[in-house]
């Protein structure tokens, strides 16, 4: 007995026994493609609670950002213009998990209008932070703009209507252009170039 305490000590305090590190997650709210993450309060709650939820501060660069283990969570919105509330959401089931390449940050993007989506576009590599140098559009197939991106730490978010675009990335050595990139409504996805 004596033993295995001394074999537990000495694992707990060499850091051999590590509990999991909470994620951050980072939040961004749109109406359409206005930004109002600012206007809008988040509570995360546990799937399927409704108590004891846990407010999303905003962070120093605009996001709403919050320390929380793995899991699935529901998230209200609540926007307010002028004093008055002007939106209320739900969103149900949200799944936080350590995604490879986010570096422990995972971003949700939530739009208030039904069936749009958002593209969050990071060079491939390690996860940067700060301001990109290059920048991003969503292009229909006949070359008319759907969307530009918006700067984020270290990646650059293109919020549009859901559908197949060409995304295009400039800035860098060369212009780049991914073809038949899908935009899904309710949904962020990550895309690397």
């Amino acid at each position: 007995m004596t033993a295995t305490f001394l074999l537990w000590l000495a694992m707990v305090t060499s850091g051999v026994v590590q509990t999991a590190l909470p994620l951050s997650l980072h939040i961004r709210v749109f109406r359409g493609q206005a930004e109002v993450t600012r206007e809008t309060t988040v509570t995360v709650y546990p799937a399927g609670a409704r108590t004891n939820g846990q407010p999303a501060p905003v962070a120093d660069g605009g996001e709403r950002r919050l320390p929380l283990a793995a899991g699935q969570y529901d998230l209200q919105l609540v926007q307010q213009q002028d004093g008055k509330v002007s939106g209320i959401v739900w969103t149900t089931l949200r799944l936080l998990v350590d995604y490879p390449g986010e570096g422990g940050h995972h971003l949700e993007v939530l739009n208030f209008e039904k069936e749009w989506g958002a593209l969050e576009v990071r060079a491939q590599g390690p996860h940067q932070s700060g301001q990109v140098g290059w920048r991003t559009r969503l292009l229909r197939k006949d070359g008319t703009e759907v969307a530009r991106g918006v700067d984020g730490e270290g990646y650059q978010l293109v919020v549009a209507p859901a559908g197949t675009y060409d995304l295009v990335v400039e800035g860098g050595a060369a212009p780049v252009r991914i073809a038949d990139v899908d935009v899904k409504a309710n949904l962020t996805y990550v895309r690397t170039f």
